[in-house]
């Protein structure tokens, strides 16, 4: 089977791909793969991947082939396979821009990943920092400060409180925002 023309190898992998002309001809032309290998780099390429990437070009090749109409099929191949080459590199050029696009210096950039990225221990930490205050606040709260300001914290509103309570809305505001300035306080101190 080897000493049939490439016209007639083609002919039989027309009928079938999976015929035995293919490694036939693939190993006829693998010169031309040789040669673009050692003209173009593709960054991660391994000799395996050149193979199959030149293998699969070949079967689309012999598919598209049409022997009345071209007369050199080494030339159409080696097309074809340039071009899918230069697919390759640009591929992989553009997965290149696009990781150093999306890339960040955390120097550079502190601020904002300090801003976004949850650190759960500083959570803890503010929470229990949050939770000493308000044992700290608690005993400086007058009678319906501290009233209004239970409540706020078990989740009520302050239509609630003044409902349940009996008091009136300015009273319950009033007493709202003086219990929020005294927190600010011990938060601050």
């Amino acid at each position: 089977m080897s000493d049939l023309s490439d016209h007639a190898l083609i002919e039989l992998l027309h009928q079938s791909l999976d015929s035995p002309a293919l490694p036939i001809l693939f190993e006829r032309y693998r010169p031309v793969l040789q040669r673009l290998q050692n003209q173009y780099f593709i960054p991660e390429f391994e000799q395996g991947d050149w193979e199959q990437e030149a293998l699969l070009v070949m079967c689309e090749t012999v598919r598209r082939f049409e022997t009345q109409r071209l007369r050199s099929f080494g030339a159409y191949y080696r097309l074809r396979l340039a071009h899918r080459i230069f697919d390759l590199i640009r591929q992989a050029q553009a997965l290149k821009r696009q990781m150093t696009r999306n890339a960040m210096s955390i120097e550079t950039e502190a601020e904002y990943i300090a801003d976004t990225v949850p650190d759960h221990h500083w959570l803890l930490r503010e929470q229990l920092e949050t939770k000493e205050a308000i044992y700290q606040v608690l005993p400086r709260l007058s009678g319906i400060e501290h009233t209004v300001f239970t409540g706020l914290l078990l989740g009520q509103t302050l239509a609630s409180i003044s409902q349940r309570h009996q008091l009136s809305d300015q009273q319950v505001r009033g007493a709202c925002h003086r219990g929020q300035s005294k927190l600010r306080q011990v938060l601050a101190e």
